[in-house]
């Protein structure tokens, strides 16, 4: 059971869903299950038990609340009939929620110059990367580009609240259809480079087929570098963690 209960949760992970992972850290008196004992919880399914009754519904209430939030947090709970859960087991049970989420994904449309460099400085941090292109020459630059057609691959592509997109193809009508490819289908954040007169005619595309979601950032990218491929990776990639940490724009120097 345990093997199985650690095996739903990489299957939720994978999935894009948070799960719970409950574990009975101490037990003392009579309980309904002992130190150890551990119970999955997912948004609509359980695997495993603590042992039921009125315990277990209020850890898995919890366990529930806490995936909302992507936080974890200890329980500890008298089982007797003058305390809270009025049960008469009459020992005491204490435990911990551990909440696993998905990897932000972060997609990048484009393996040109400034989709490599941003690929190659994003592998260090915990994103679920990929980069895609249907240019089979970019290959040899980065063995592993997704390579093939971008609509056959983003239909496919599971996007949602926790996914990151950046499109940097190698022009602005592919940039585009990327993007119609991407748009209104959850995603956390879209950054389309280019310059401000290429953006106002997109912006003027957008507004002619309905409202402009509030995740379209264009130009991509804080307003930090010289330019160069590197340096506008850097900025794109610090826009994106401002956005997915809800991160201020100061300066932490106290001097």
């Amino acid at each position: 059971m345990e093997l199985t209960i650690l095996k739903k949760i990489e299957e939720k992970l994978s999935q894009g869903e948070r799960g719970a992972l409950v574990t009975v850290t101490g037990a003392t008196g009579s309980t309904p299950r002992k130190s150890g004992t551990i119970m999955g919880v997912f948004k609509d399914e359980l695997v495993g038990t603590i042992g039921g009754g009125k315990i277990e519904s209020v850890v898995i209430d919890r366990a529930r609340q806490l995936l909302e939030t992507g936080e974890s947090e200890n329980f500890e709970y008298n089982l007797t009939t003058t305390d809270e859960l009025q049960m008469n087991c009459g020992g005491t049970m204490k435990g911990f929620i551990k909440v696993f989420s998905p990897f932000p994904k972060l997609l990048i449309c484009g393996a040109g110059h400034v989709g490599q460099k941003l690929f190659k400085v994003t592998k260090t941090l915990d994103f679920d990367l990929k980069i895609i292109d249907d240019r089979e020459e970019l290959k040899f630059d980065i063995p592993e580009l997704t390579l093939g057609n971008f609509k056959d691959i983003l239909t496919k592509e599971r996007i949602d609240g926790n996914t990151y997109i950046v499109i940097v193809t190698r022009g602005h009508l592919l940039d585009e259809e990327v993007l119609n490819l991407v748009k209104n289908r959850g995603a956390k954040y879209i950054g389309i480079i280019g310059s401000r007169r290429k953006i106002t005619t997109l912006k003027e595309n957008l507004e002619k087929v309905g409202k402009i979601e509030d995740n379209i950032y264009a130009p991509i990218g804080l307003k930090l570098s010289n330019g160069t491929p590197e340096e506008i990776a850097i900025e794109i990639l610090a826009e994106i963690l401002k956005i997915k940490n809800n991160g201020e724009l100061i300066h932490r120097t106290i001097i």
